[in-house]
Formats: structure tokens, C-alpha cells, sequence
């Protein structure tokens, strides 16, 4: 329990939660299928204590929803639409958002196939989904096992499963790809000495800032290429109309 309260802690100023809000307001606003990016209908699936639904919000996003299994992360969640709800079986109505988000969160979960089902049926016609998965299993660590995944995927595997269910790839590549380097070579160095402690370290601020900088200078890559590796993978799918 210590080490969830610290982990939310954290979320305020780690360089990595800092890039991932970044590369999801670019995401957002790139990808929209409303005519007025901030008025489209988005939900977060795993929302956690809402730290992404909060910067949205103080973006300029108006119609903001999360969805969380655990109560007890989203009961001081004011001011946005949160609900304690299991993704693979929500109580929305069929076509009800113009964005889905699923962050994190697939990995988590047993039946990956029936939430991604899940999340196609809330989303409008033409609508788009946002997944972010932790990539690779031979990045496998004791960081997955108390984060309490099931999995880490390859971009080809998450690209796969999202086809299957008859969704668009609009975009799909690695994630943190510089980030790559010293996380492999952490983790290798961790399994060797059978090292059991988490991957997020609490660096200073100054420090969190220069790497948060270098990731958004990936995000703006982004923009024009792929990487063919990273911590990460994400994938950009668009339901049929």
C-alpha cells in the first residue's frame, strides 16, 4: 500500500507521467473526430486518481469521463465524471464517446480482448481509440509484478489484436525510445542480482524536467516518424463508421 501511495505521489512530477500527459494532449487534439477538439466526448478507461482527466481539464477539455475499478482511487475526483466501473463491462450507452482512452491498462487485465470489445462498443462511429501498453517481455521485472501485469506486448501484437476487432490503425509505434537504453540495461542488471524494487525513482526536479524535455522532443518526433523500439507502444484506431 505504501508503495501505491508513492507511486501516485509521484505522477505530480515524474518525468514519465509529464510525457505521457504531453503526447496525449498532442494525440487528442491531432486525432479528434469532433469538429471542436475540446468539446469531444472522451473517456479514460483505468483512469487511476484522474491525474490525466485533471490536466485535460485544465487544458481546455471540456467533456471529460473516467472510469476505474478501484473506489477508493477515484473517490476525490471532483468536477469530472468518474465512475467505479469494470472496463470489460461498462454501464454507458452503445456509441457514447467520440475518444476512448485505455492507458496503461490493458496489461492488466485477463481478458484483453473482451475490454478492447468493450471499449469499441462505447465509441461513436469513426471514432477513436488510445492505447498504451508497457512493450516487450524480455523487459519483464519485478516493476511488472508489482504493478500486478499480465503482460507486455509487441507493436505488432497490439496492432494485431485492434485489426481483428476490425479497428483502423490510424498510427502505431514504440514509445520512450530513448528512455530504451538504461531501462534494459537496469532491468538486466536487476534480474542478475535479483533485485525486487520498482523502476520509478524519485530524481530531482531540475533532473525530472531536462529528461521530461528529451521525451517531449520525442513526442514532437512523433509527429513525422516511428521508432522501432521503446519502454512502450501505442497505437491510434479508429472504429468503422
Amino acid at each position: 500500500m505504501n508503495y501505491i501511495k508513492e507511486y501516485q505521489k509521484m505522477k505530480n512530477y515524474n518525468w514519465w507521467f509529464l510525457a505521457r500527459n504531453d503526447i496525449m494532449e498532442k494525440m487528442l487534439k491531432k486525432y479528434s473526430s469532433s469538429s471542436n477538439f475540446y468539446d469531444q466526448k472522451i473517456l479514460d478507461c483505468g483512469c487511476g486518481r484522474g491525474d490525466l482527466l485533471i490536466y485535460l481539464k485544465k487544458k481546455g477539455f471540456k467533456n471529460l469521463y473516467g472510469v476505474d475499478n478501484n473506489k477508493d482511487m477515484i473517490k476525490n475526483i471532483y468536477d469530472i465524471s468518474v465512475f467505479n466501473m469494470d472496463v470489460c463491462n461498462m454501464s454507458f450507452n452503445d456509441e457514447e464517446f467520440d475518444i476512448v482512452i485505455s492507458s496503461d491498462l490493458l496489461e492488466h487485465i485477463d481478458d484483453d480482448k473482451k475490454a478492447i470489445l468493450e471499449m469499441k462498443r462505447v465509441l461513436k462511429k469513426n471514432g477513436v481509440l488510445i492505447v498504451f501498453v508497457p512493450a516487450f517481455n524480455f523487459l519483464w521485472s519485478y516493476h511488472d509484478v508489482i504493478n500486478m501485469h499480465k503482460r507486455r506486448y509487441t507493436k505488432k501484437e497490439i496492432v494485431f489484436k485492434l485489426k481483428s476487432e476490425g479497428f483502423e490503425i490510424l498510427k502505431s509505434s514504440y514509445w520512450n525510445f530513448l528512455a530504451f537504453s538504461p531501462v534494459f540495461i537496469i532491468r538486466m542488471i536487476k534480474k542478475i542480482f535479483k533485485m525486487r524494487t520498482n523502476d520509478f525513482y524519485s530524481f530531482p526536479l531540475f533532473l525530472n524536467k531536462i529528461i521530461a524535455y528529451f521525451i517531449f522532443v520525442e513526442n514532437f518526433l512523433l509527429n513525422y516518424i516511428n521508432f522501432p523500439f521503446g519502454v512502450s507502444v501505442f497505437v491510434v484506431a479508429r472504429k468503422g463508421g
